[in-house]
């Protein structure tokens, strides 16, 4: 009987530190609502999708091309005529120190020896650009050459044959115009004088 007490002692023992301790133990706590605040703040069902990425700002001086520059006044101020390239009958002219349509001269560059090559820089409201000159746009602002006038043919001329290309158009000769003769009015008869008397012969 001893030994089964001196058993028992121990294992209540250590039952009496167990309770002890669960009586100390910090109670648990709630977890606060900021721990799970990212998961319906970066829901991807929730959230708004990104901006798309800004592109490329169209400036609106690659739309134009030099139709001429030219200098006017005493001071040496420059003016600038731009031609579209998508609509080549709207022409924009533009003075130095001057605004129009919100294009305004910076700087002309002009290319020693070669007009063609001139380059202006002008502004477009806030953005900078260049303009230069375009062959194929100032082939088509070229004025035409007026239709000239076809000369009926003469009667009974040949027709000339078309030019060949590279060859001096030979001049046509003006065709000589001889007026008809005018008629004459008729001669009147002068009447015969019965009463004349003949001429007497010498003996």
């Amino acid at each position: 009987m001893k030994t089964s007490r001196s058993t028992g002692l121990p294992a209540c023992f250590s039952l009496l530190l167990a309770l002890i301790g669960m009586t100390h133990a910090d109670v648990p706590k709630k977890a606060p609502l900021s721990r799970y605040q990212g998961l319906w703040l970066n829901s991807p069902f929730t959230s708004k999708p990104p901006p798309p990425e800004a592109g490329p700002v169209n400036n609106p001086l690659d739309d134009y091309a030099l139709l001429g520059v030219s200098s006017i006044g005493e001071k040496g101020e420059t003016r600038v005529t731009l031609i579209n390239k998508k609509t080549p009958d709207e022409r924009i002219t533009v003075d130095s120190g001057a605004t129009v349509k919100g294009f305004k001269i910076v700087k002309v560059n002009h290319k020693q020896g070669n007009p063609l090559g001139t380059v202006v820089e002008m502004m477009s409201g806030s953005q900078k650009g260049t303009v230069s000159f375009d062959e194929k746009l100032l082939t088509i602002a070229a004025p035409k050459a007026p239709p000239q006038a076809q000369v009926p043919p003469q009667p009974g001329a040949q027709p000339q044959p078309p030019p060949q290309p590279g060859q001096p158009i030979p001049r046509q000769p003006r065709p000589r115009v001889v007026p008809p003769p005018v008629p004459q009015p008729a001669a009147q008869a002068q009447p015969v004088q019965q009463n004349q008397r003949p001429q007497r012969r010498g003996n």
